[in-house]
């Protein structure tokens, strides 16, 4: 169950990274031709097309850190077997210089792993928030141009009031 499970994560894993890179790719082609775009809204897209593209590759490393992690289950599994086997007799040896440096092997690329998927969800924050802030902006903005244009028109309807006293 646990091979079948690793192995659907993976699957999950590359086909979301692949799909993102292919969107961005798209997107990033898109902002080549299109020369009329407003600078803001440039470097706004530009910016969530290279975060994607990251965070599509910590996802592809991922991925293969979980792939790997297969060869690593099979000495730690014994590692296991062999200390409960020890704890049954009720013998407590000290572990080897080998299996103090697997346990740390181990702890290590797990901790790698963490980081990682930590680094994923990290730059999915910061793109979270990016949205959100370039979203207000433009709100405001629209919000601006909206008063401005209700200015203009009160102040022509005024004008025309006037005149026509």
């Amino acid at each position: 169950m646990q091979i079948v499970l690793g192995v659907a994560f993976i699957v999950i894993l590359l086909a979301m990274a692949g799909y993102f890179v292919w969107q961005q790719l798209q997107a990033r082609r898109t902002l080549r031709t299109s020369p009329d775009l407003d600078p803001e809204e440039r470097r706004y897209l530009q910016g969530q097309v290279w975060r994607r593209l990251i965070c599509s590759g910590l996802m592809v490393l991922l991925a293969g850190m979980l792939a790997t992690s297969f060869y690593l289950e099979g000495p730690a599994s014994q590692l296991v077997r062999e200390g409960e086997a020890n704890r049954e007799r009720g013998e407590r040896l000290p572990p080897t210089p080998e299996q103090e440096q697997f346990v740390t092997l181990y702890s290590a690329y797990w901790v790698a792993f963490l980081l990682v998927l930590l680094a994923v969800v990290m730059l999915a924050g910061v793109d979270f928030f990016a949205i959100r802030n370039y979203g207000m902006r433009q709100l405001r903005r629209i919000r601006a141009d909206r008063r401005a244009m209700l200015e203009g028109e009160l102040a022509r309807l005024r004008s025309q009031r006037n005149g026509h006293n």
